[in-house]
This record gives C-alpha cells, sequence and structure tokens, in this order.
C-alpha cells in the first residue's frame, strides 16, 4: 500500500511539473478520433467464508460477454511538447453467460450451490483524461509519454436464473424467471502510458501503445430475491488494483484531415486481496476477505480521424 500512494504523489506531481511550463505557446491543432468497436469481457470475482474458511467460499463469473459501443478521442495540442487527451466509450451487452457456486471446502471443493444464467442486457463505460509529453516528434517517429486518470464501469446483469446443483435436504433445481441480480464494477485511478506512432510508408502508420494502471476497486452486489439481506446494495466489495493496457493499430491517410484505420486493444486488471462487506437485513454488517476481481477484455476496433 505505501508503494501505490508513493507511486501515486509522484504521477500526480509529474502531471503538474510536465504541464505546468509553455502552455500558452503555439498554435494549438486538434484531432478527433471516433472508434467503432466490438468487445468480449470476462469478470470474475471470489470471496473466502468466516475466518477465511473455505478459502474460496463463493465465485461469480461472467464470461464472454459480447458488447458493441463506440469509443472517441480528442486530443489537443498545448504547444510544441505538450497535449491534452479525453476518451470515453460506451458499450452495449448483447450477449453473454454467468455462474455462481458456493463451496464448503477449501479449493473450490464440496461445491453445494451452482446456478447459471444469462448475462446479456449490461452496460460498459469507459473515461480518461491524461497530459501527453512529446519525446520525439517527426514525419517517420512519433513517441510521447502520457499520465492521466481512468475510470473504468461495468454494469453486469444475470437474467435467466437456472439452478444446476443444491445439495441441501429439499433441492429446488430447474428455471427460475422471476430471479435476477445485477453487479457494479468501478474501477478509478491514475496510469501512466507510452505511445510510438511509426510511419510505414507516405500512408500507412503503425500505433503501439502501453499503460500501466493503478485503480482502486469498488463493487456492489444487487442479488435481488434475498430477504435475508439488505436492499438494494447487498455486498459492497473494496479493493486496491493494478493492471495494464495495450494496443496496436494501424492507420491508413487518405488526406490532409481524414485518417482510416483498424485496430486492437487488450485490458487486464486484478485486485489485490479486499473487503466484502455483507449488509444484513437488520442493519447490521459482516466483513469478510474479497480474495480477488480479475477483469480482462478484448477490443476489436475501426477508426475514422478527423484533424482541424
Amino acid at each position: 500500500m505505501k508503494v501505490i500512494l508513493t507511486f501515486r504523489v509522484a504521477l500526480f506531481s509529474l502531471l503538474f511539473l510536465v504541464g505546468s511550463p509553455n502552455l500558452q505557446t503555439a498554435a494549438a491543432a486538434t484531432q478527433l478520433d471516433i472508434f467503432p468497436f466490438y468487445r468480449q469481457d470476462n469478470l470474475i470475482w471470489n470471496k473466502a467464508g468466516l475466518n477465511n474458511f473455505p478459502n474460496v467460499l463463493s465465485e461469480l463469473k461472467w464470461e464472454n460477454l459480447r458488447t458493441q459501443g463506440i469509443k472517441a478521442v480528442l486530443k489537443h495540442d498545448l504547444g510544441p511538447r505538450y497535449f491534452l487527451e479525453a476518451t470515453g466509450s460506451y458499450g452495449y451487452t448483447y450477449s453473454g453467460t454467468t455462474q455462481d457456486s458456493d463451496y464448503d471446502g477449501d479449493n473450490r471443493t464440496l461445491e453445494f450451490s451452482r446456478s447459471n444464467s444469462n448475462g446479456s442486457g449490461g452496460t460498459m463505460f469507459d473515461a480518461s483524461l491524461s497530459l501527453g509529453w512529446k519525446l520525439q516528434d517527426s514525419k517517420k517517429a512519433k513517441t510521447s509519454l502520457q499520465a492521466g486518470y481512468a475510470i473504468n464501469r461495468q454494469y453486469l446483469d444475470m437474467t435467466n436464473y437456472v439452478q444446476t446443483i443444491d445439495t441441501s435436504p429439499n433441492p429446488q433445481l430447474g428455471p427460475f424467471p422471476s430471479v435476477s441480480a445485477s453487479y457494479k464494477a468501478l474501477w478509478r485511478g491514475p496510469w501512466v502510458g507510452v505511445v510510438h506512432d511509426q510511419t510505414l510508408n507516405k500512408r500507412l502508420h503503425l500505433t503501439t501503445r502501453l499503460e500501466y494502471h493503478l485503480p482502486d476497486y469498488a463493487g456492489e452486489c444487487y442479488w435481488r430475491s434475498r430477504s435475508d439481506l439488505a436492499q438494494p446494495v447487498t455486498n459492497n466489495h473494496w479493493a486496491s488494483a493494478q493492471g495494464i493496457v495495450a494496443a496496436l493499430g494501424v492507420d491508413y491517410v487518405t488526406g490532409p484531415r481524414w485518417i482510416l484505420g483498424a485496430g486492437v486493444e487488450y485490458t487486464n486488471y486484478t485486485t489485490f486481496p479486499g473487503t466484502d462487506q455483507v449488509n444484513i437485513a437488520d442493519g447490521t454488517h459482516v466483513q469478510i476477505r474479497l480474495n480477488e476481481v480479475r477483469w480482462d477484455s478484448w477490443m476489436f476496433r475501426l477508426k475514422a480521424t478527423y484533424r482541424f
């Protein structure tokens, strides 16, 4: 935790020091990138029981979440060396699966309950604001360092609920169409990165991007069928996390103002151990160990760029 805090203080100091000089120099240049995208996500979290037994009590999986959406990036030069970049994206999940498993033994043994459901109907939202510093800016190659703050939110649904394992004395198996639940995942924190644009020929460019993130994580569970738990938020999750974003794109310059392209982007975030707070219906709370939350995403995107 001390390393993370030190990193964040240094990062915000870098933002101030890099951004402060020469902000009023030169004429500004602006470009807007529009990315229609297809994205596939997985988000998995698990928690321990009381006194860490079992070491995995419950595990939730949202897998193969297929999302369509649009992303926009606005880049504005502050002078010959510095620029601001604002990014936003929104997507709707039209397909996916979920699984909720509970265990009585360590290491995911003695599974006593499992349900499967439909993971479609959720939404994804991402936003970022960063300051960039141009290390190299020539006709053949452009390299820049960036530092900023990012927010990533996933709102995940669970519908068409089917109980597939129930080892209780009176098992209730089969579909329960009236049962539904949802989960909200929120990642937010600072990041640093490097971007490189390499000219392949007069019209083709290859762009690579790598970011390192240190977000805080907050999750909210909405188990609507649990009358023994408080409503609407039945559980809260808190943890610190780290992650990477890597992207590769190919651009084709069609004229002095327009660029077309395509690319791929990979995101992987993982939390450190944190806290699962169970909110009881009588107003009390129980806190147990949140082992981890893992999120990975593949985005395939097209690109249209306009230079002002």
